[in-house]
Order: C-alpha cells, then structure tokens, then sequence
C-alpha cells in the first residue's frame, strides 16, 4: 500500500468514527448530516461544492493519460 492509500483508508476510518461518535453523543456534537446541511444552506458552499465538482470532472474526463 502506497501513501495515497494510507491517506484515503485513514480519512475513511475518520469519517466512521465521526459517525459512530455523533450517533452516540448527537445531543452534543453536530452529526455529519447538520455539517452537510449547514455548509450547502450557504452560498459560499455551494459555490465551493461546483468548483471542486467541475475539478473533478475536468480530471476524471477532459484530461488524456
């Protein structure tokens, strides 16, 4: 396993536990749905949200190996 797939099994094993965590105590922490929700009610996210949409697309389909 190289660095790239440590970095993205980590960042998976975060977020599960984030979930795990907030599922237990949500009276207290913010759950992963009230973080989505806050940050797509705003302008500037969703803005954020089609940038790094059109970026992935460019990436993933325009550009030739």
């Amino acid at each position: 396993m190289n660095l790239g797939q440590l970095v993205w099994v980590v960042l998976a094993a975060m977020l599960v536990v984030w979930i795990i965590v907030t599922q237990r105590f949500s009276d207290r922490l913010p759950t992963l749905i009230s973080i989505v929700r806050g940050f797509l009610d705003s302008w500037l996210g969703r803005c954020i949200l089609l940038a790094g949409w059109a970026e992935v697309g460019w990436h993933l389909f325009c550009q030739h190996p």
